[in-house]
């Protein structure tokens, strides 16, 4: 399977439909979201399939877009960004959108944008290293983009979860 990697794996596919995914699929799905350093042939010896059939259904996987990347996930206050907020961001017209959207997602800060209903239009979380970065980030990134009338800011005081498993649907089960 190549280098030891942690796996990050997000909820839709790259054409968010729904992938029908049998029994093995799931139990696939389970053993890499908890340890993608496993090698296929460990993997396989669990689920009880050979390791060329893990390999093609974990190539079938990725091409479909249900794994979307292999990544390590790293403890952020490890590595200097300690502090995480949600910051919301009010927009002055959905036109602005698509390009704000687009510059959002290219920021290193921003680990996550979400498209929200409610009173503000997108729900950023962000982890920098101190409050200056978080200052910067904020007057000078967002706050400046066009079509940003404002922003909300919430800080995180602690984190009693943060998890990046997501359970597949049972077979048969409403998606």
């Amino acid at each position: 399977m190549g280098p030891l990697r942690n796996y990050y794996w997000r909820v839709t596919t790259r054409a968010n439909v729904p992938v029908a995914l049998d029994d093995r699929d799931r139990q696939i799905l389970h053993q890499v979201q908890r340890d993608a350093s496993l090698a296929q042939a460990e993997i396989a010896r669990r689920v009880g399939l050979s390791t060329a059939a893990v390999h093609e259904r974990l190539k079938k996987l990725e091409a479909a877009g249900v794994i979307r990347r292999w990544t390590a996930i790293v403890d952020g206050a490890a590595v200097g960004a300690g502090i995480t907020a949600f910051v919301e961001v009010f927009l002055d017209h959905p036109r602005h959108e698509p390009a704000l959207i687009e510059r959002v997602v290219g920021l290193d800060e921003v680990l996550e944008c979400h498209h929200v209903t409610g009173e503000f239009s997108l729900l950023l979380k962000v982890r920098v290293g101190d409050m200056e970065a978080l200052r910067q980030l904020l007057l000078h990134q967002l706050a400046a983009l066009e079509g940003v009338s404002r922003t909300r800011t919430v800080m995180v005081l602690s984190t009693v979860k943060e998890e990046t498993y997501v359970a597949p649907a049972a077979e048969g089960a409403n998606r």
